[in-house]
């Protein structure tokens, strides 16, 4: 059961994602002239997140019909992924520790870029906290449209609308799968099959855990897992974008100095 879980949630929230082109080992370019890693602002960037379907194409939507598709079969299993996982005693959602997973690598990236002054840290760090503003605006405003039951004893899984339960989607999911997509799809290829083990890797236990802690049904987190993996997708696109192409710079040389103009591979 646990492995269909954590392959049906992978899967759908995948689908949803288009591949993020891959960035250049060392310092960035924007680093080097002192250029803001990300010049726009918050807002935009929900703006952009919000307008984004109207720049899909056939592909896109196909994607996006996948995702709805996936969460539809996740919907049809929730009473039994509920009935594997779920408790009969009195509700513990355990909200705190299912955000440590995200929390601890969000953390991590942070004290990389502000004590080692490492700058690529300090550019995933920019993007994961955007995609998480973004994700959370988004999912809250979902939760508030569809108002759904949380799982509990004797609580049915077709409880939406008018009800006091903000159950759909999975907020903790779509964070951690917001913060794992960027660890996942930044840096250089050479460590390329360890970040996405890692990134992706915290999104689906994050998504087990709250099916196992009975504070989601396991449609909730499927949903959660492609906003927080759509999320970072824009914001990681809109980075590149305000980047510049190349650096233009001067290298001493023994009889000289030699003009270099630097272009990022992507």
């Amino acid at each position: 059961m646990k492995s269909l879980f954590a392959t049906a949630a992978l899967a759908a929230a995948l689908a949803h994602a288009p591949v993020p082109a891959q960035e250049a080992e060392g310092p960035s370019p924007a680093a080097d002239q002192n250029v803001p890693v990300h010049p726009y602002t918050l807002r935009e960037d929900l703006k952009a997140f919000a307008t984004w379907p109207m720049e899909w194409r056939g592909t896109d939507w196909l994607k996006f019909t996948g995702v709805l598709a996936a969460v539809n079969v996740a919907y049809r299993q929730d009473d039994e992924v509920r009935e594997h996982y779920g408790n009969d005693g009195e509700p513990d959602y355990h909200e705190v520790e299912d955000a440590l997973p995200a929390a601890m690598t969000f953390g991590g990236m942070w004290f990389a870029a502000k004590v080692a002054g490492n700058q690529d840290a300090r550019r995933e760090v920019d993007a994961m906290r955007r995609a998480l503003v973004v994700e959370v605006i988004s999912v809250q405003v979902m939760k508030l449209a569809f108002r759904r039951d949380r799982p509990a004893p004797g609580v049915e899984k077709d409880g939406w609308f008018g009800h006091e339960d903000l159950a759909f989607p999975s907020g903790h999911t779509a964070a951690a799968f917001a913060i794992g997509t960027v660890l996942a799809e930044s840096g250089d290829d050479k460590r390329r099959a360890l970040r996405r083990t890692l990134g992706y890797g915290i999104g689906v236990l994050t998504a087990c855990q709250r099916v196992n802690h009975d504070a989601h049904w396991f449609s909730d987190t499927v949903a959660g897992a492609a906003i927080g993996i759509a999320a970072a997708n824009v914001v990681m696109r809109r980075r590149r974008e305000a980047e510049p192409f190349g650096h233009l710079g001067i290298a001493p040389m023994d009889d000289g100095m030699m003009l270099t103009y630097t272009v990022p591979l992507r």
